[in-house]
């Protein structure tokens, strides 16, 4: 009987795992389908943050045109912003070995981010101190978000439009919210994807 009893018992405690594990398993399922559809929505929140960003670049580099005297061409030097980024002392070490990787790392961290800042950042601006672009295309619109926002549009995964007749840099997200930015007024227009 005792035998009969420990396999029942053995039976029983498998049997309970398993009733365990299919109940981590349903509620991973529930939040991997959660996670899932807010993919769309991030994306979208995403361009909205980067609406805000333009905004106030925008802002902040037609005001600097004003100051300046109203050039044609004016420096855009996000290097102010964060001056020591192409500082190799920035980073405080404890160990010798440690510095001698970690100085490494941070150099080519830095370099990556000076030239995505750009030492030589130069915009074009129009007559009323918007930024206008280098080649009237696709490439034109690319740079400009590159040297306006430092950053890529690729780390975004943003698709480029540029409408030549009304000289329009259209935006696209995948869920096709978009971003405008209309060149001879300086016009911002975001539009989520919903219908």
């Amino acid at each position: 009987m005792k035998s009969q009893q420990k396999a029942d018992d053995d039976l029983l405690k498998v049997y309970g795992k398993m009733m365990a594990i299919l109940v981590l398993l349903i509620v991973f399922a529930i939040l991997g389908a959660r996670y899932m559809s807010t993919i769309p929505n991030l994306t979208k929140q995403g361009l909205a943050f980067e609406h805000n960003r333009l905004l106030n670049v925008l802002a902040m580099v037609r005001s600097q045109w004003l100051t300046s005297g109203r050039p044609d061409k004016m420096l855009l030097s996000w290097y102010n912003v964060a001056p020591n980024v192409l500082d190799d002392t920035s980073a405080v070490e404890t160990s010798k070995s440690s510095q001698l990787e970690n100085s490494t790392l941070h150099r080519a961290q830095d370099k990556a981010e000076a030239e995505l800042m750009g030492a030589n950042n130069w915009i074009t601006l129009s007559s009323n101190g918007w930024p206008v672009l280098d080649t009237d295309d696709v490439n034109g619109c690319k740079k400009l978000w590159q040297q306006l926002l430092a950053s890529k549009v690729e780390e975004l995964d943003l698709t480029i439009e540029y409408q030549a007749e009304t000289k329009v840099c259209r935006y696209y997200s995948d869920d096709k919210a978009s971003l405008s930015y209309q060149l001879q007024t300086g016009r911002v227009i975001f539009l989520t994807g919903e219908t």
